[in-house]
């Protein structure tokens, strides 16, 4: 791929890149980096190819425009020769590698470049970023629209909007609602992460479920469930305190053999709640 750089071109020779993957640029940015060019010029040359008799710009489009609006004449330049498939992928990594892309844009670009074959490994080397962050921001496409807009608000944290686009689609809405009234809201994002692994769980085994949010009954009873919980967490992680453990309602002679029966019987009740079968079923089971 030819290279030519640091030379300047009249801004008559040069155009925006129909493609460009970006279309919202800032107007008052705008202006506030026209007033630095004004003063300082453009300090870092933008990357344009030839299309013809003139060049179309890879990468700095906002300088281009912000340099339209200072008036100048000529900008710096480095030329690439590259083809459109190039170009585009360019253009995708360049707007990537920007700081102010809001999360959905950023979402949306690696999703881009994956769509072009690049492999996560590869997108993590060209872009030094962890695996596993693009993997989440690429999650962030199976949103809803409406919720695309409110992580891009705020109204869902990164963490929460991560989570909720792994729920399938017809099952967003439940699911937001809970995460809003904050139900699912906890400090490590803990609630959220258990429910929708529980939730996925279900549409795993294929099971029907009315998904209504929980009555005031039913959270009572999910929260005296969790301080049974903690109760036996503590004990676990402090062996020199039994106290925690008696005060829970189970007793301290359950042997791990009498457990095992125990969760075996929950997970009977949980599949008959779950595919609408009664107590009978759980019974003669």
């Amino acid at each position: 791929m030819a290279q030519k750089q640091g030379q300047m071109m009249s801004v008559e020779r040069i155009y925006p890149n129909p493609n460009q993957p970006r279309r919202v640029f800032d107007a008052e940015a705008l202006r506030e980096l026209a007033d630095s060019i004004r003063q300082y010029g453009v300090i870092e040359p933008l990357v344009v190819t030839p299309r013809g008799d003139r060049f179309m710009i890879i990468a700095g489009e906002r300088r281009y425009r912000a340099s339209l609006i200072a008036e100048l004449k000529e900008v710096p330049v480095n030329i690439k020769e590259a083809d459109d498939a190039l170009v585009e992928e360019l253009a995708l990594l360049e707007n990537v590698q920007r700081q102010d892309l809001n999360i959905m844009e950023e979402a949306k670009a690696y999703h881009a470049l994956l769509e072009k074959g690049n492999s996560i490994e590869e997108l993590s080397k060209k872009l030094g970023k962890p695996v596993r962050v693009i993997e989440k921001r690429v999650s962030l496409v199976n949103l809803q629209e409406d919720f695309q807009k409110m992580t891009v608000s705020g109204s869902l944290n990164p963490s929460e909007a991560y989570h909720l686009s792994r729920v399938p689609a017809h099952r967003q809405t439940e699911v937001a609602k809970r995460i809003l009234s904050g139900e699912l809201r906890s400090a490590m994002n803990n609630k959220i992460r258990s429910f929708v692994d529980s939730l996925l769980r279900l549409e795993d085994e294929g099971t029907l479920i009315a998904f209504q949010l929980a009555s005031p009954e039913e959270q009572k009873s999910l929260s005296d469930l969790e301080s049974v919980v903690r109760s036996v967490e503590r004990f676990v992680g402090s062996n020199s305190n039994m106290d925690y453990l008696r005060k829970a309602v189970f007793h301290t002679s359950v042997t791990p053999e009498r457990l095992d029966l125990i969760i075996a019987a929950l997970l009977k009740i949980r599949k008959a709640v779950c595919t609408g079968a009664g107590v009978k079923s759980v019974v003669g089971a």
